[in-house]
């Protein structure tokens, strides 16, 4: 049986110590030693064993004490690498999604560009070859006017929805508040909730970023309210202290759930996270069964 390195330097220490046995039996050290030191009783000499004795004790004491700090910090040295590589892992999969995501919006957009935007623009040239034909009386060329106007209007319409998507453009024509209110109002007419906006007067020198993220954050929200929690009233507050920061709270009646984190792993709730995080901000989740969901975002006053 092969030993390991620990067994092995057990037993050079028992070889040592019987072999330190068989010499002192042999030269009988401890009568020499005294012997010796009755010359020099002035220097204490016969009490060196002892104090030997006792610096051995202090050292192996000393030594079980540092083998212990090695042992924890070599566990948290673990630790650590295993919370490295559960990042790395976090982040690769977050770069597959938001990859995913970024191939999925593209592809609707062009969806929506050769579908919508193409037939529109094919009714436009077909309205416009006709009047140029000249063959039309005037109340045929009203019609085919107002056709055209029709036309206009619904790719006006869709390029609006696709910048909106692309950026929300309220925020650079409205502001950070109004802009967040308008969503509020938008989400509430469409989904058919009650949406109660409230908001602190904010700062007007707002990062661009942060106010992209919090638009977004509460878009997220919102969304995730409409799909998931069958509720009847929304509250959403913004926050903001000048010694810490800003404040989003975002809170519905609807069903709730057993564990929030559960749904950790979602995309929505997961880009939520990787959006504060990059401010160095923190995403709380608060919920539990026919008591709603409450999402809280504190972002730092150095992100505002």
């Amino acid at each position: 049986m092969k030993l390991n390195k620990a067994q092995t330097d057990l037993l050079w220490v028992l070889a040592c110590l019987l072999i330190y046995v068989l010499l002192a039996v042999q030269f009988e050290f401890s009568e020499s030693i005294d012997k010796f030191s009755q010359g020099y009783e002035p220097l204490q000499l016969d009490e060196m064993p002892w104090a030997l004795l006792v610096l051995s004790l202090g050292l192996a004491w000393y030594s079980w004490r540092r083998s212990e700090d090695a042992q924890l910090e070599i566990q948290e040295r673990i630790r650590s690498e295993a919370k490295v590589q559960e990042l790395l892992s976090h982040n690769s999969d977050l770069a597959q999604r938001l990859f995913t995501a970024q191939e999925d919006e593209r592809r609707a957009l062009a969806r929506d560009l050769h579908d919508e935007m193409g037939q529109t623009c094919t009714a436009i040239r077909t309205e416009a070859a006709v009047l140029a034909g000249g063959r039309l009386n005037p109340a045929e060329v009203l019609d085919s006017a107002q056709r055209i106007a029709n036309s206009a209007e619904q790719v006006s319409l869709l390029t609006r929805h696709m910048l909106q998507r692309l950026r929300p453009a309220v925020l650079d024509s409205m502001g950070l508040s109004d802009a967040l209110l308008s969503l509020c109002e938008q989400w509430q007419e469409s989904a058919g909730v009650q949406c109660d906006y409230t908001s602190d007067p904010l700062p007007t020198h707002l990062d661009d970023y942060v106010c992209v993220t919090l638009y977004r954050l509460l878009q997220e929200s919102l969304t995730n309210v409409a799909r998931h929690a069958q509720a009847r009233k929304v509250q959403v507050h913004i926050t903001w202290q000048a010694t810490q920061g800003l404040h989003l709270s975002v809170q519905d009646d609807g069903q709730g759930m057993l564990s929030p984190e559960a749904n950790h792993a979602g995309f929505g709730l997961l880009g939520m996270r990787e959006r504060v995080l990059s401010l160095g901000g923190h995403l709380q989740l608060q919920s539990a069964p026919g008591q709603g969901f409450h999402v809280l975002v504190t972002l730092p006053l150095v992100a505002a």
